[in-house]
């Protein structure tokens, strides 16, 4: 791939012949604690390195969606970066890497632990900066939802890029919760100025194999990418149970899951999200799971700016 042009896609600057640095997953438009260096025979086609400690694996996966690549499944040979000789070892390591049930790491606890640690410091965001950011965006808290999906922080840590330091930001909180058991093993933050203007938002501890579950599960369920696109599909009509993924690379690797038959999925415009809808749903109807795509109206971006024109339409 053409350095320049790998370098505007993550949205970055070259720092050598085969090196981009740029942001991180769920890191501001400033940051610069992501090294990608791009080589050939390298298993992916290129190497990552966290400056900021984040999980490897988001990072790579991360990388593949802005790139518009394939996420990586083990068997499939079309669209691999990967050098035929190389496919069965990768395959192998990478299905322990990726085991839905593998242990831990000790650097993936002390995450979760701090993120819970930030979690159970959060208060009832109804009557808050919280609540005042999601009516902006025409989008309601409901009582269920309050405390045990959302919590306000007053003064959650952020990390200043441009300052190269930690402050204090109000912010809205979303607890990430494992998808298989329940726990919270990270947070969504969405920093908000004194008037409920979105600062930025960033993710914290560990999200893969987790969601921001909006509603209980059933044998029907959706998924999303960002939380307001989530919140967005009752209003608009669609009533389904939704869980909130964080990222388009998430959605790409959402495991099946037992017990649900169907899987509805909120797609937003651009390939990396058609892409990754497409790897998600080709695993679940491998296992004999119904899937939908649902897309925007023509002329939004996703679900919640369609809801946001129909509302001002109405107006």
């Amino acid at each position: 791939m053409n350095i320049q042009y790998a370098a505007q896609l993550l949205g970055g600057e070259i720092a050598g012949p085969s090196t981009v640095l740029c942001p991180g997953p769920g890191h501001s438009a400033k940051d610069r604690s992501l090294s990608v260096r791009f080589e050939g025979p390298l298993p992916d086609g290129f190497v990552t390195y966290s400056h900021a400690g984040d999980d490897f694996r988001e990072c790579r996966d991360y990388v593949r969606a802005r790139l518009g690549l394939p996420d990586w499944e083990p068997g499939d040979e079309q669209n691999r970066t990967i050098p035929k000789g190389y496919v069965k070892t990768w395959d192998r390591i990478h299905t322990d890497a990726e085991s839905q049930r593998r242990e831990l790491t000790d650097y993936e606890r002390e995450r979760i632990a701090r993120a819970q640690e930030i979690w159970n410091q959060g208060m009832d965001p109804r009557r808050t900066l919280a609540e005042t950011y999601l009516r902006s965006r025409c989008l309601e808290i409901s009582d269920r939802q309050a405390g045990h999906v959302f919590r306000f922080h007053p003064r959650c840590p952020w990390r200043d890029e441009t300052a190269g330091r930690t402050i204090f930001v109000p912010a809205l909180i979303a607890a990430f919760r494992n998808v298989f058991n329940d726990q919270v093993t990270g947070i969504h933050r969405i920093a908000l100025r004194p008037d409920g203007r979105k600062i930025g938002r960033k993710m914290f501890g560990v999200v893969c194999r987790a969601a921001v579950k909006l509603d209980p599960v059933g044998p029907h369920l959706a998924i999303a990418e960002g939380i307001e696109t989530g919140m967005s599909g009752r209003p608009l009509g669609i009533q389904l149970p939704v869980w909130v993924l964080g990222s388009v690379g998430n959605i790409g690797k959402f495991p099946v899951l037992d017990g649900v038959e169907r899987l509805a999925i909120f797609c937003e415009a651009g390939k990396a999200s058609a892409d990754n809808a497409r790897m998600c749903g080709k695993r679940w109807r491998t296992n004999h799971k119904r899937v939908h795509l649902i897309h925007p109206k023509a002329g939004a971006d996703d679900l919640n700016t369609e809801l946001q024109q129909g509302r001002r339409a109405s107006a």
